[in-house]
């Protein structure tokens, strides 16, 4: 077909897609008109996929991309749903929300939704995502079901999107460079906070009060634990030409130096763990390890000694101290509403309810440990399917490692490392149903799924 030809035909369909979506928006705004709804969320979110349709269906990925920073930023709209009821999204709730809107629509008007990628691990989150909604019948609290029903839909849209969107070798490394993007930003935020709270022995004590924009420090130190091996990962990947590789180095050190400071003991133990996953796999990078471990302890010795001996406190008193007795407590009161709910759970997000009732506290945490949180949430069902999605992540993760070629091996062993780190640090911390934590994980899996399937487009040619 002559090239006229062929843009004169990609000109008709677009010029048809224009069409099928501009009525669908005034379907959308006339419905909402006549059941009077038409309110300027609904006006303004209706305007927002068309003219994002218009101009950036091309680049949805990027917005992809964008919103894991964005996460740093916070809350971002906030709406009433009832007097006493005030709805807070996030910046990367919307952008997530509106890139997987326009993404739908336009498959769906362009007849494509039957080559929308999908997988055994996506039909496990749907499953997950189902059972959530169903423990509508459990529910005692409907708002805190909406708080625990939100980490699981972003979950599944994340995974969704990242799964379709970041699916090459350019789009891959923009998702890495917004990761290290992430880990500056965030560390930078850390090293504000205690710069503002003058670097006082609260650190120690009032560890769990400390909050920053994109939550509280221990989720923080959290995300910056998974994303630091795949930053680091890659940093040893790109040849020294690549003009972004200085920000992937000093996304490293930066966040590790703000994971260390926060004093995070699950944290900086899974971390340690994945890098040394690297170290052992990496065997050309030892070296480079050894004298990187040794400078960041004679460093953090001499500058932050509070810090360095207050980590060394902590860990002594691992098994004594208040922290690790309050999780006794947690695990029993656990139990206690596992036992009254086996089955099928107490209900999405109805855990806080019950802690708050039964530990007489004003205000509950999730439970540190992510197998328990989704028992305690949908019974065994839960518990089930969590397991398998975890096991269908851990064969993927084998049979890759097994059969990656050594060009690649580098960039998969990051990944790796990476979900080592998730899967112990989610056995001691609140990760997998924190919502920010949640977002960057399933981004993070959707990538690593396609550098099985796209691997032989993933070359060294930097």
């Amino acid at each position: 077909m002559p090239a006229r030809t062929m843009v004169q035909a990609a000109q008709t369909s677009s010029g048809r897609k224009l069409i099928k979506l501009s009525l669908l928006v005034i379907l959308v705004l006339a419905v909402s008109v006549f059941f009077n709804l038409a309110g300027a969320y609904i006006i303004f979110a209706s305007l927002a996929i068309f003219w994002g349709w218009v101009f950036f269906r091309d680049k949805l990925h990027f917005f992809l991309v964008l919103s894991i920073p964005a996460l740093a930023y916070g809350q971002f709209i906030s709406f009433p749903i009832t007097v006493n009821w005030v709805y807070e999204a996030s910046l990367t709730e919307v952008l997530i929300i509106l890139v997987f809107l326009i993404f739908i629509i336009d498959k769906f008007i362009g007849g494509e939704l039957k080559i929308i990628r999908t997988n055994s691990l996506l039909y496990l989150l749907a499953a997950y995502l189902i059972i959530s909604l169903i423990s509508f019948v459990n529910i005692i609290d409907f708002r805190l079901y909406i708080v625990g029903l939100k980490a699981v839909v972003f979950s599944c849209l994340a995974y969704f999107l990242s799964l379709n969107l970041l699916d090459n070798k350019q789009k891959i490394d923009l998702f890495i460079f917004s990761l290290a993007a992430t880990a500056l930003i965030l560390s930078s935020q850390i090293l504000i906070k205690f710069y503002q709270i003058g670097w006082s022995d609260k650190f120690f004590f009032e560890r769990s009060s400390i909050t920053i924009a994109s939550g509280a420090i221990a989720t923080v130190a959290a995300i910056l634990a998974l994303i630091l091996p795949v930053v680091l990962s890659h940093y040893f990947y790109f040849n020294n030409q690549n003009k972004i590789k200085p920000l992937l180095f000093f996304g490293f050190i930066t966040g590790s130096l703000a994971l260390f400071l926060t004093l995070g003991k699950a944290a900086i133990f899974s971390l340690s763990l994945g890098l040394g996953y690297l170290f052992v796999k990496l065997k050309g990078k030892r070296i480079i390890f050894t004298l990187a471990a040794l400078v960041f302890v004679v460093f953090s010795f001499i500058f932050f000694f509070a810090f360095f001996s207050g980590l060394l406190e902590r860990l002594s008193r691992v098994f004594i101290d208040s922290n690790s007795k309050f999780r006794i407590l947690e695990y029993q009161t656990g139990w206690k509403i596992i036992k009254d709910n086996f089955w099928f759970g107490a209900g999405a997000g109805q855990q806080l309810h019950y802690f708050k009732k039964m530990l007489n506290f004003d205000k509950a945490e999730l439970v540190n440990n992510f197998f328990f949180q989704a028992w305690i949430d949908l019974g065994v069902l839960g518990l089930g399917l969590t397991a398998l999605i975890f096991g269908n992540i851990y064969r993927r993760a084998v049979n890759f490692s097994k059969s990656v070629k050594p060009a690649e091996l580098t960039i998969v062993c990051g990944f790796i490392a990476a979900l080592i780190v998730s899967l112990l640090n989610g056995l001691a911390e609140v990760t997998f149903f924190a919502l920010p934590y949640a977002i960057i994980f399933w981004c993070l899996v959707g990538v690593f799924y396609n550098l099985e399937k796209y691997g032989a487009s993933i070359s060294h040619n930097n």
